[in-house]
């Protein structure tokens, strides 16, 4: 490996740890809410959804209520840090 890609692939495992340190102070504000809105989730974690929809893709679990009609979706936060901790 060049040392250019060793130096991307060390930025990107900051910033994932980044991102699951903010997700684990999250939870850690909000004891009774352990399941968040999508939307609530972008915002958190401040990434795009695209971002989301990759890591869907890749194993990350998604909850939707069993009504029909409804779009909202819904992440359990334990799982988001779980997907995101190697």
């Amino acid at each position: 490996m060049t040392s250019d890609l060793l130096l991307k692939l060390t930025q990107i495992e900051q910033l994932l740890n980044c991102l699951v340190v903010i997700t684990q102070n999250y939870c850690d504000e909000q004891k009774n809410k352990n399941i968040v809105t999508q939307k609530d989730l972008l915002l958190i974690l401040q990434i795009s959804p695209n971002t989301l929809k990759s890591w869907e893709k890749t194993g990350l679990k998604r909850l939707e209520p069993p009504i029909e009609g409804t779009r909202t979706v819904y992440y359990k936060l334990e799982d988001v840090i779980n997907y995101l901790t190697p």
